[in-house]
């Protein structure tokens, strides 16, 4: 199983500004030049070279946090078309209709494996209430569309495919007190084939779990980071 990572602009709209430079607590570095951008939300873009898509606020301190609370998984999956396909069309086309009871396999399966990795967390202890020294923690996958064809009988080679899932991988933090956004990652992957489409099921089960792993790592990267 191959993954190819993109970088995307984040959520919300970004916009080129001044061009910026700071220390944040003792470590993290903003953006300079044509990577300077800061979000509608008033978060900076963090040095390329220290985190790859990364936005924080100016004054982002996560020393003063010991607990961190996982809040509800949210998946959206872009608006595909459900149209019939014959072989020829199936040929052409790339990103396919993804029914009701697919989507809800993915939205369980990825808000199961985000809580799980819970247990990867060691910069914070796990709360169950919010509180002063609270973090909020959110796991969103947006923008989620699938490579996986329709069975169709009589398609040459129909049992290959070429990619199964592709997605914003979004990592959000926010103070539980006052529920501002302290911190935003984002990061765009695709799982590649090819594979028999019998693989398709314990393949996404795999990978929602890498995905899950992803936005941990990125919480304690910041959490490292920005340690004063």
């Amino acid at each position: 199983m191959r993954h190819t990572r993109l970088l995307i602009a984040p959520p919300v709209a970004a916009a080129i500004m001044l061009l910026w430079h700071a220390e944040i607590g003792a470590q993290i570095s903003l953006a300079t030049g044509a990577d300077a951008q800061v979000t509608q939300d008033g978060l900076h873009r963090v040095d390329t070279s220290q985190m790859d898509a990364a936005w924080v606020r100016e004054d982002l301190d996560l020393s003063r946090y010991s607990g961190i609370y996982f809040l509800p998984t949210a998946v959206q999956f872009r608006d595909v078309e459900e149209r019939r396909h014959t072989v020829r069309t199936l040929d052409s086309a790339d990103v396919f209709f993804v029914n009701d009871t697919r989507k809800a396999q993915l939205r369980e399966q990825f808000g199961e494996s985000f809580r799980g990795a819970a247990e990867g967390v060691e910069s914070f202890e796990l709360s169950e209430d919010v509180g002063r020294d609270v973090l909020l923690i959110g796991g969103l996958l947006t923008d989620v569309i699938s490579g996986v064809p329709p069975e169709i009988r009589g398609a040459t080679g129909g049992s290959t495919i070429r990619w199964a899932w592709e997605a914003n991988i979004i990592m959000e933090l926010r103070d539980s007190m006052s529920d501002e956004v302290l911190a935003r990652t984002v990061n765009r992957e695709r799982i590649e084939g090819p594979f028999d489409r019998a693989e398709v099921g314990p393949l996404t089960s795999r990978l929602v779990g890498d995905w899950s792993r992803l936005l941990i790592r990125r919480l304690e990267e910041l959490a490292e980071a920005s340690s004063q």
